[in-house]
């Protein structure tokens, strides 16, 4: 009997049953039923794909490398801004900049403590990837924009996945800002720097009455390299920062070696004065002074030296401990690595916390009436390394508490359907395989070619929905 549902034989009249057009309407059916209502069902569709928060605010540095413009700084205060304007288009049931009862995305930021002078903001829906994100806000002249803008100096990123407007989805909210009125404008050149010799002509009076006048014409030229970014003393916070600079009075192509302290790290070539040096790999947390020297020659730059600080802190997970007492909530954590702000995001609010010094540890008292979504505590250090972790499952009352499982890469619903397509299409490989072997592929080709192309017709579908839309 099993043999009759997969391959192609005398007693099924040479045609597996699971391949038969009963079975291919069910296919379709359970491919529209999962996929168009499986939110409604509570088949899960919570996903842990490749949008973080970092990912989409490294892509966003590369491009404005790219563009010559200035890296941005990651804000815990525009970061907290993030997740509560995602919490609150969960919340209330909206996708756009505005929500239904006119909240704006400077209400926000801030209501997060940041007093922009420049703010914009991104969003985006329904993305698998943070390149698919990062893609199609470059091809939207509005996202690109912000983007691309000499306004902004800080970035703050969020991620959350939920159910919005009856479907499960992951939002995506970036968001600039600039404190002050500084602008950061397209990079220019810088100007050359040849440190020409010349000597003053010099007048001598010669003791008798004739004077003379003697000029020395003499003019040189000193080759020169220099590193321009990181600069002297300075902490960088991206691990993968290139070594830039630029040289004098050097033609055609020549070569840069890298040294940090007494070892070589790598070269570059270049035929422009600039040059840029791409490790290739993470500086080492901790500090660094790195020298360039021009190949096959004396000159060397000057020292540089700069620290690597990219870890953020974070709570140790060991140490949570929630109660409520009295209508209050009382949450005491520890956190592990130095750090200077802290936030809590209560559903679509961020709220100023008031902690105690405890037992190594912070103490935190929350009435109840503020616990009304979700909690999540914000974390950054001085120089902008933030960390995020949400506390929502500390605050369910026990008797409701559901087991939670790790979820994988895809979601049940991805799940599901490329199972079905894997499957039907391993159906039609054996098919295929049968009729080949027999040399009846001539009689089944109708059936086959049917059977491919409804196949590729659903595989074209489920890929295309792993694209999204940008707001």
């Amino acid at each position: 009997m099993i043999k009759n549902l997969f391959i192609p034989n005398k007693k099924n009249n040479y045609k597996a049953l699971l391949l038969r057009k009963i079975a291919i309407l069910s296919y379709s059916i359970l491919l529209i039923f999962v996929n168009s209502f499986g939110g409604f069902l509570g088949i899960n569709e919570a996903q842990a794909s490749t949008i973080t928060a970092g990912n989409i605010i490294n892509l966003t540095n590369q491009e404005r490398v790219a563009w010559g413009l200035n890296t941005l700084q990651v804000n815990s205060q525009l970061s907290a801004a993030a997740l509560a304007k995602a919490n609150d288009m969960f919340e209330k049931q909206y996708w756009d900049h505005f929500g239904p009862n006119g909240e704006s995305p400077w209400q926000f930021i801030r209501g997060a403590g940041y007093s922009y002078v420049y703010a914009g903001e991104n969003l985006a829906k329904g993305f698998k990837t943070a390149e698919g994100v990062h893609e199609a806000w470059m091809a939207s002249p509005t996202h690109k924009a912000n983007i691309v803008s000499g306004n902004y100096k800080d970035i703050g990123v969020a991620v959350v996945e939920g159910v919005l407007l009856g479907k499960q989805t992951t939002l995506v909210v970036q968001m600039f800002g600039n404190l002050t009125t500084e602008v950061f404008g397209v990079a220019v050149p810088p100007v050359e720097n040849s440190e020409k010799v010349v000597e003053t002509p010099q007048v001598v009076n010669p003791p008798s009455s004739q004077k003379k006048v003697v000029v020395n014409k003499e003019v040189g030229e000193i080759r020169s390299i220099r590193i321009t970014s990181p600069q002297e003393g300075s902490v960088v916070t991206d691990p993968n920062t290139n070594i830039k600079g630029d040289t004098s009075n050097v033609s055609g192509n020549y070569t840069v070696i890298i040294y940090d302290g007494d070892d070589v790290v790598g070269n570059v070539s270049s035929q422009i004065p600039e040059w840029e040096f791409d490790k290739g790999s993470d500086w080492g947390e901790g500090n660094h002074s790195v020298i360039a020297e021009l190949k096959d020659s004396a000159v060397k730059s000057s020292k540089v030296s700069f620290t690597v600080d990219s870890k953020a802190p974070v709570v140790s997970m060991e140490s949570i401990r929630v109660n409520k007492v009295d209508g209050k909530y009382t949450i005491f954590f520890k956190i592990e690595g130095e750090w200077k702000n802290i936030s809590l995001v209560l559903g679509s609010n961020v709220v100023e916390v008031e902690y105690i010094e405890k037992e190594g540890g912070l103490l935190i008292e929350l009435p109840e009436e503020q616990v009304l979504g979700s909690v999540i505590i914000v974390l950054a250090d001085e120089y902008g390394n933030t960390s995020e972790l949400d506390i929502s499952e500390y605050f369910i009352e026990k008797d409701n508490q559901k087991i939670i499982f790790p979820t994988l890469r895809l979601n049940t619903g991805d799940k599901i359907s490329i199972g079905i397509i894997s499957f039907v299409f391993l159906l039609l490989l054996i098919e295929v395989a049968v009729y080949w072997k027999r040399g009846k592929i001539k009689d089944a080709v109708n059936d086959i070619f049917t059977i491919g192309v409804w196949w590729i017709v659903i595989a074209i579908a489920l890929f295309n929905g792993f694209s999204g839309i940008v707001n």
